[in-house]
């Protein structure tokens, strides 16, 4: 065996063991290094652009619509599930995108919840790309809009404590405007699931790659 196929297999099996053990190292930062919550929910999520009741028709020579409101509002549920200890949110980095591209943000000042609390922020952003998006529910199909969420989370008891929280979620509108999953949104943290991803890839890479 040459020395770089020796060299590709010990990669490979690092990385293999790489990625078994990152699920229970994310495991173990929760239970033993971190506090496990709180959580983040999208409680509402209205785009009046998409609501097709709420349009009107304008200049028939054209065969137009006009639009009655270009904003996109949203309700956040921050549920803070610990028994006994204060969370300090900083400031809360809201992001939405649509097609892979950002179309708003908008940042909840910071704030501070207690213990076994819920607090809701009710948020209002403009930048939607209503033509494409209309067009498409007009048709019948729905319009996805990824909402991440990034902030600096520190916990408040015997020891002081802090997380950073970058998650996100998918949201699935339809021509009511409204988002078609009517449970809450639990947003979760897709990013470290992403990076499990690229270590698969680059794994797949390197096996299938012949030896010279």
């Amino acid at each position: 065996m040459s020395d770089e196929c020796l060299c590709r297999a010990f990669w490979v099996c690092t990385i293999i063991v790489v990625v078994a053990l990152f699920p229970l190292y994310k495991i173990f930062q929760t239970v033993t290094m971190t506090p496990s919550g709180p959580h983040f929910y999208i409680n509402e999520f209205y785009v009046p652009a998409l609501d097709l009741s709420q349009h009107t028709a304008s200049n028939n020579n054209n065969n137009q619509t006009v639009v009655t409101n270009p904003c996109l509002f949203f309700d956040l549920a921050f549920v803070n599930i610990m028994l006994k200890q204060t969370v300090h949110y900083g400031d809360v980095n809201i992001t939405l995108s649509h097609g892979r591209k950002a179309v708003a943000s908008y940042v909840v000042p910071a704030f501070i919840q207690e213990h076994r609390g819920v607090e809701y922020r009710r948020e209002v952003v403009e930048g939607v790309p209503w033509e494409s998006t209309e067009k498409a529910v007009s048709n019948g199909s729905t319009v996805v809009f990824r909402v991440d969420l990034a902030t600096v989370v520190t916990f408040h008891s015997l020891n002081t404590k802090k997380k950073d929280v970058r998650i996100g979620a998918d949201v699935e509108v339809d021509g009511t405007g409204l988002k078609l999953k009517r449970e809450d949104i639990r947003l979760d943290s897709a990013a470290s699931r992403r990076g499990v991803g690229i270590f698969v890839l680059f794994l797949s890479l390197l096996v299938t790659r012949p030896c010279s």
